[in-house]
């Protein structure tokens, strides 16, 4: 990362406390911490809170980053979000004009609006005491929560819950008015300020003005496309989506502003329990389910522990002194990994067995790419699930359970002892690669079971700007059991102790690597 020398309201370092006025608001008393360094590891992330007594008034902000970034406005409204170790995100606001001056264009353009992820110690430093007042404009929550919404997930977190960077580290994300977004990585220990352009494009779109009649057929439509268009209905039999509809309608048509109707349609959605389930407003992610999955692996630590690793792509590999193969596989996107994967496998030809870990697979919209590398360890045809569509009105109208089949594939088969590492973070696609690679005598899976969400949804858009990502069809693993909320159990179950998955550290791993050494 690159970094930041601070300049905030005028001051460099730490602010004089005896020179707090009264009515001003220390945000370190406000939201304390005992936090003194980064926590970001996944399986610790935290949910994070905002309310409208989270909302303040700054009399001014400056932030400067050495020569090559520079932010400055009069009076502000600032919204802090937090969570149990502190504040983790804040959006400054201005009332006044506000410019930022950077290295992406020579002109200093006009701030609508900063957003910044920081270490919870540091809140003081970017808004002093002396600068800060309770007098913030709380109607601007809404609008808040959905920018904080929006640029969450850009922001090095996990999903929606916060990571704790180091205290040197710090993202600013500007949107200008009437412009592009800029988007800043910043290392205060190194004085510098990394530019990235890949979101200049996607900056925050104002939800648009609700109406009564709007609210009405937006509503009714949405209530009609979740009816019909939902699969997993018969999964959920404890759930009336006709009570649902009367219970939230009033609730819907009572709201005054589009984000306040997409947070009750999402509260609406939560009952379906399902991950693949998700809605937008005007292209800004709106929160729906989520459920704790903790992550049961540490890719930071494997270049200790197998002693060397080659990347390219989703992929990375190696193979240990003792001719053990390791391979990771980070996603499906990429039709040309298997084509990467297969070179990969023809420097496993002499290796004693293989570890391929998944634990960090999210899985994907495509199947084919881990069709094709399961096929590489596979001597027959194996069936690994089944499927139905929705096709038709009512709940039950469902189309017969279809077997879906991978095939052996050439040039030569690795048939070698295979452990197959997993853990709730596999979902989707990489669920259904377990259910491939299973159906290999070979290959043990082991580590934690499986997320069970594989829904293969379906985007429909609605008015107001909305749109709603609806499961298309009901997975089952190969035993004819659905996936959903089941997933796979490890052959070889794995129980983290404390500190397993921290520092240097991935015991999971390790356990995996002595499974698959020589009895001495």
């Amino acid at each position: 990362m690159l970094a930041v020398a601070l300049l905030v309201a005028g001051v460099g370092g730490a602010y004089a406390q005896e020179s707090v006025p009264p009515g001003a608001v220390d945000l370190l008393k406000q939201y304390p911490t005992t936090m003194k360094t980064a926590d970001t590891s996944p399986d610790r992330a935290r949910p994070w809170q905002f309310s409208t007594a989270d909302i303040f008034q700054v009399s001014r902000f400056t932030l400067e980053a050495a020569q090559n970034l520079r932010l400055q406005a009069g009076s502000c409204d600032l919204g802090v979000g937090h969570c149990r170790d502190g504040a983790v995100w804040a959006l400054v606001i201005p009332r006044q004009e506000g410019t930022l001056t950077s290295q992406a264009v020579s002109n200093a353009e006009t701030i609508a609006h900063v957003w910044l992820r920081f270490h919870p110690s540091q809140i003081n430093l970017l808004f002093p005491p002396d600068t800060v007042s309770a007098s913030g404009a709380t109607n601007l929550r809404p609008l808040m929560r959905s920018i904080a919404n929006h640029k969450f997930p850009s922001a090095f977190h996990a999903g929606q819950d916060a990571l704790i960077p180091d205290p040197n580290d710090m993202v600013v994300d500007v949107d200008i008015r009437d412009g592009p977004r800029r988007f800043f990585v910043v290392d205060r220990a190194a004085k510098m300020a990394a530019y990235v352009s890949a979101f200049e494009a996607q900056n925050f779109r104002p939800s648009p003005v609700l109406t009564p009649e709007l609210a009405k057929t937006t509503f009714d439509q949405f209530w009609d496309t979740v009816d019909f268009g939902c699969a997993i209905f018969i999964l959920r039999p404890e759930l009336n989506w006709a009570r649902l509809g009367e219970q939230y309608r009033p609730k819907a048509l009572a709201c005054q502003t589009a984000d306040e109707f997409a947070a009750v349609c999402a509260e609406m959605l939560k009952p379906l329990r399902d991950l693949s389930v998700s809605l937008t407003m005007a292209g800004t992610d709106v929160p729906v389910f989520d459920r704790p999955r903790p992550a049961n692996s540490n890719p930071p630590a494997h270049k200790a522990i197998l002693g060397s690793l080659t990347r390219s792509g989703r992929l990375q590999w190696a193979v240990t002194p003792g001719k053990i193969g390791f391979v990771g596989i980070y996603g499906w996107d990429d039709e040309a990994m298997a084509d990467q994967f297969g070179k990969v496998l023809e420097q496993m030809r002499e290796t004693r067995g293989l570890i391929v870990d998944v634990r960090s697979n999210g899985g994907g919209m495509s199947e084919r790419p881990a069709q094709q590398i399961a096929g590489r360890f596979l001597k027959r045809e194996v069936i690994f699930g089944y499927d139905q569509f929705r096709d038709g009105p009512a709940y039950t109208n469902l189309t017969k359970k279809d077997a879906r089949k991978v095939q052996p594939l050439g040039p030569w088969r690795y048939d070698r002892p295979v452990i197959l590492l997993i853990g709730q973070k596999c979902m989707s696609s990489t669920e259904s690669f377990v259910g491939m690679m299973i159906g290999d005598d070979k290959v043990t899976t082991m580590g934690d079971h499986t997320c069970g969400s594989s829904g293969y949804p379906k985007t429909y858009d609605l008015p107001l700007e909305m749109t709603v990502a609806l499961p298309r069809w009901i997975d089952y693993r190969p035993d004819g059991k659905p996936l959903d909320e089941n997933g796979f159990q490890p052959q070889v179950p794995f129980t983290a102790g404390p500190g397993a998955f921290a520092g240097t550290r991935d015991d999971l791993l390790s356990a995996a690597l002595e499974r698959l050494r020589p009895a001495r």
